[in-house]
């Protein structure tokens, strides 16, 4: 078993890091690997995101990791956020305070439109920071040599 799992992470180092993308393609990859992961797009994120990565000709094995932004943990904080920015976009006054003290089919409802405006409005914004801090670290690196260098 453990030699099955080291041969599995061999590959996926080799997929993700060992590849000659420019520091755009990169960063590009995780900002569509975020976008995918945060948008409500519930059981088909990492579907979407390789099918959107093989169209854009992007790193499709850094975009699939990248979807992984949603991991149980953070599940709350990004609900909340998509809520909160939601509402302060439409304009409305339930928050996710509604939901916390009374869920129920109501409670949802009053909510599901402000988190749909948020969820993509905070996928948005979050792919957009995660691609650019990306960029701006593989750029500093000099990403394309470390890989040149290395094969």
């Amino acid at each position: 078993m453990t030699r099955v799992l080291k041969k599995i992470k061999t590959a996926f180092n080799r997929l993700a890091w060992e590849s000659l993308d420019s520091p755009a393609r990169v960063s590009g990859a995780v900002a569509l690997g975020v976008f995918f992961g945060i948008a409500p797009f519930w059981g088909f994120q990492l579907v979407l995101a390789l099918l959107a990565a093989s169209a854009l000709k992007v790193n499709r094995v850094i975009a699939g990791a990248a979807t992984n932004i949603s991991v149980p943990p953070l599940i709350p904080f990004i609900l909340y956020a998509s809520i909160r920015l939601g509402g302060s976009v439409i304009g409305s006054s339930a928050g996710p305070t509604v939901l916390i003290r009374t869920i129920s089919l109501q409670s949802v409802k009053s909510c599901a439109a402000q988190y749909l405006v948020g969820s993509i409005l905070l996928a948005i914004l979050c792919a957009l920071a995660a691609g650019g801090l990306t960029y701006a670290a593989a750029s500093a690196s000099n990403w394309r040599l470390a890989c040149k260098k290395s094969s």
